[in-house]
């Protein structure tokens, strides 16, 4: 398996373009998988510098209804004339970000809602015999505290965001098991558990953002809560690949519990599994 990080908010090489948000592209058992689209079109010029054609693309896959992370759906969407997107039934729902100069939304965009590419998720999704996409998390362990300044809207007020909307993606090819979050607001460490479930094991990769750093505050998680998360990853078989809203802070402090076991991703890189 073999995944190219086509956006992130750092870059490896000044050769590529870089901007608050994510996308990988999968290349697994013969098929090309798009996670997440960033927040412009910018992936698109990344992946031709990477030489990912992004037009054979077969499925493509919007972890949750945030601007950085479906941005540029759009884009995918016309240089892509088939591929389905699977995006929760909840992600067109409006979300909101309270910020310095007040609430902003943070959503994607209406105007794509009834494109029909799009499928409909939630719970459980058995895409194909390799593919898993699922949202259903139960667990509250080491949920982020950046999440307070994120909201949703029910009955014309302003509400804590569930993040219902977020799903993550397990990948099979061979006997290997990768796990791909976008944010993991709902807690990395709980999104692993489930994935556990499904799987009977832990997954052998976790690939995405542990949502550590708060884009609203400008500020990490406090350290305390990073090191019991990192605490709880290290007593899984999993290792780990983080970036974007994780944080270059909180990284740190991740490595100190799990050294080797965690590695970063900027746009540009490319990893095998």
């Amino acid at each position: 398996m073999r995944i190219y990080t086509l956006m992130e908010d750092t870059a490896c090489a000044p050769d590529f373009a870089c901007e608050h948000g994510l996308s990988f592209y999968i290349e697994a058992n013969g098929q090309k998988l798009l996670f997440d689209m960033g927040q412009t079109d910018l992936f698109l010029k990344n992946a031709v510098a990477l030489g990912a054609d992004l037009s054979a693309v077969d499925t493509a896959f919007v972890s949750h209804g945030h601007y950085d992370h479906g941005g540029g759906l759009a884009a995918f969407l016309k240089v892509n004339d088939h591929a389905p997107v699977y995006v929760h039934e909840k992600a067109f729902e409006p979300h909101f970000s309270h910020k310095p100069e007040g609430i902003k939304p943070i959503g994607l965009d209406d105007a794509l809602a009834e494109n029909p590419r799009l499928r409909r998720a939630g719970g459980v999704i058995q895409v194909s015999d390799t593919l898993t996409l699922f949202s259903d998390i139960t667990g509250a362990d080491c949920v982020p505290t950046g999440n307070r300044t994120l909201h949703e809207r029910e009955n014309g007020q302003y509400v804590p965001d569930r993040f219902l909307h977020e799903q993550s993606l397990i990948v099979r090819e061979g006997d290997k098991v990768v796990l791909f979050t976008g944010c993991a607001h709902r807690g990395v460490v709980n999104i692993c558990a489930r994935a556990k479930e499904l799987l009977g094991r832990d997954p052998d990769v976790v690939i995405g953002g542990m949502h550590l750093f708060s884009p609203s505050t400008g500020k990490s998680e406090p350290d305390e809560n990073i090191r019991a998360v990192a605490e709880r990853l290290a007593q899984t078989d999993s290792r780990y690949y983080t970036c974007h809203c994780t944080g270059p802070h909180a990284y740190d402090v991740l490595r100190e519990t799990l050294g080797e076991r965690i590695a970063f991703l900027s746009a540009g890189s490319i990893i095998e599994v």
